[in-house]
């Protein structure tokens, strides 16, 4: 999105209260000194409104323990592979139910594959072949819903958790990226009417407590599903009515790995052994009415606007050409230059020496600023998160010519020296977001959103690189380069006094608020469901006697893995809440 408009946002907070079971209220507050006004008089107004009202149906579950909490379970299943460009290689597993590996030593389906052989065959070690990979699978089968599925639009109404855990990992490894690779949802002839996949994050040794809507995963592809069903047909009250059973399916797995080009050091993640396995514990699929889609809050990464703050990196020009480059610039703060009045970070560039040999391929400048370090650890790699603030504008262009220039802003994502490879002797771009723009004489603000920004335009970088290498990001830019190719020199005349400016930068991610709570009653008791935010953080469950507060912590209730609570039997009427915890 681009929008050449100065643009206000407004943080809130999300409150979600509950009457017991019965209804729950969901409100965004823009102001937080009128919430105890406003839940009181929405309390006088009454609380059992059918816009408000929101329900829980549990669609599937199982806890694998052969109790009330086993649900409409019918089988597990495990598997191993591996294969490579040139042909299979043996692999093999073992497992299924086993008592003592669910979360707090229940049983759990536990999937061990077995890599023992792998060495031994020539297609793991020969040094000539494209690619290697190995993996293993744990999956569980689900008979007839518990109770009919709502046909519905909204597929974040239908949330997938489960606790996972990997063990047997690799000693230089502490964790696994664990993949969601099916939620099927099929007819009585076992054909695939809705398919889904995606990533469900990243397990080690210790339970991992996942809650995942299914609008976060993506629909179809090579499990079937979406060639003769579209996801439309969730609304089509015949599809979902001919929904007969379930497939729910998690995975290690990784591409490439073996011993390729003779590097003995890339193995699977648990090694060339059989004593790794991927465990899956309570799993449950269930279906929200009427569910107020969590709000989104910006989370502020840095800002700069050359007054009061500055880049902790400070700023920087450049400009570039084919032949030999022999322009000079400088960069500086331009205390009035900015957007009214106020300062301004300018790069001059004198092109003058450009006019004896011009550029014939390619030519620009640009004036960019750096912050490192980042305030705090990025959490999300999905490129929709980040937003950039920021106004900009050129000066200097030639006697008739237009008053406007193409040009376009990057935002850069650096990983330090070292990071990549021992070979990456210097910071590493692994994410440039760079949509392009027509600066003007005059100042204009702009709002970049990631999502609909190309990736590696002008200085590499891939969403695989940035998947891989989130976690230690520790600097980013953001700048403005003139896109006057092949010879940008013409629109300023071969100017001695040719500018860009920036002002107002603000860059910021965009976190998921606190998620609303859930009131299901199950074999005569009460549980309170919640989640944390996906974008990093937790939910901590509050409670109180009066939907006006105050409002205290539920012991133990830290987080979304202590979900679901269990109202205690005989308790007084009672009002939940979360408030996100960074």
């Amino acid at each position: 999105m681009l929008e050449t408009k100065t643009n206000a946002s407004v943080t809130g907070k999300q409150i979600a209260c509950t009457l017991y079971g019965i209804t729950q209220c969901i409100f965004h507050i823009i102001n937080m000194k009128f919430i105890k006004q406003l839940l009181i008089t929405i309390g006088i107004a009454g609380m059992t409104s059918a816009a408000t009202a929101q329900t829980t149906n549990i669609i599937l579950q199982t806890d694998f323990d052969g109790d009330a909490g086993e649900g409409n379970f019918n089988n597990d299943y495990g598997y191993a592979y591996a294969g490579s460009s040139a042909g299979s290689v043996p692999a093999g597993y073992s497992g299924g139910l086993t008592a003592g590996a669910g979360v707090g030593g229940t049983v759990a389906n536990s999937i061990s594959p077995d890599y023992t052989l792998l060495p031994t065959s020539p297609n793991w070690t020969n040094a000539s072949l494209a690619y290697v990979f190995a993996g293993v699978g744990n999956g569980t089968q689900f008979g007839g819903p518990m109770t009919a599925i709502t046909p519905t639009a909204v597929l974040g109404s239908f949330i997938l958790s489960a606790d996972l855990q990997v063990l047997g990992l690799l000693p230089s490894l502490t964790n696994a990226d664990v993949t969601i690779t099916k939620v099927q949802f099929l007819d009585s002839g076992n054909n695939v009417i809705f398919d889904f996949t995606g990533d469900a994050g990243f397990v080690g040794s210790n339970f991992v407590h996942i809650a995942v809507p299914l609008s976060s995963l993506s629909y179809g592809g090579a499990n079937g599903g979406d060639a003769t069903h579209p996801v439309s047909d969730f609304t089509n009250t015949a599809v979902i009515a001919s929904i007969a059973s379930f497939t729910v399916e998690f995975g290690v797995q990784s591409l490439p790995v073996g011993t390729i080009g003779g590097n003995p050091l890339i193995s699977p993640p648990f090694g060339f052994t059989n004593n790794g396995a991927l465990i899956v514990d309570n799993i449950q699929l269930i279906q929200t009415g009427n569910t107020v889609p969590p709000p989104t809050q910006e989370k502020l990464i840095w800002q700069a606007d050359f007054d009061s703050t500055f880049p902790n990196a400070g700023g920087y020009g450049f400009h570039f050409r084919d032949g030999t480059d022999n322009a000079i610039g400088t960069v500086a703060t331009n205390l009035t230059g900015g957007v009214g009045g106020s300062a301004s970070l300018e790069y001059t560039v004198d092109l003058s020496s450009w006019s004896g040999s011009p550029p014939i391929s390619f030519s620009g400048f640009g004036v960019g600023a750096d912050e490192n370090p980042l305030p705090y650890r990025l959490t999300s790699t999905n490129k929709s998160s980040y937003r950039v603030y920021v106004s900009a504008k050129a000066g200097g262009l030639a006697n008739g010519a237009n008053t406007n220039i193409s040009a376009v802003m990057d935002m850069l994502f650096f990983v330090p020296a070292g990071a990549e490879s021992p070979s990456n002797a210097s910071p590493a771009v692994i994410l440039d977001l760079a949509p392009t723009v027509t600066l003007t004489t005059n100042w204009q603000s702009f709002v970049f959103d990631g999502a609909s920004s190309p990736i590696g335009v002008n200085n590499g970088g891939s969403q695989a690189l940035f998947d891989q290498y989130l976690s230690q990001v520790n600097e980013m830019r953001i700048q403005f380069a003139t896109q006057g190719s092949p010879n940008i020199g013409t629109q300023f005349g071969y100017g001695t006094n040719t500018t860009i400016d920036i002002d107002s930068i603000k860059v910021v991610q965009l976190v998921q608020a606190t998620p609303p709570v859930t009131v299901v009653k199950t074999n005569n008791q009460v549980e309170v469901l919640w989640t944390d935010p996906t974008t990093g953080g937790t939910a901590e469950l509050q409670s109180s006697t009066n939907v006006a507060g105050p409002y205290l912590n539920v012991p133990g209730a830290a987080s979304g893995a202590a979900s679901p609570y269990t109202v205690p039997t005989g308790s007084k009427q009672q009002f939940f809440r979360t408030i996100w915890v960074p």
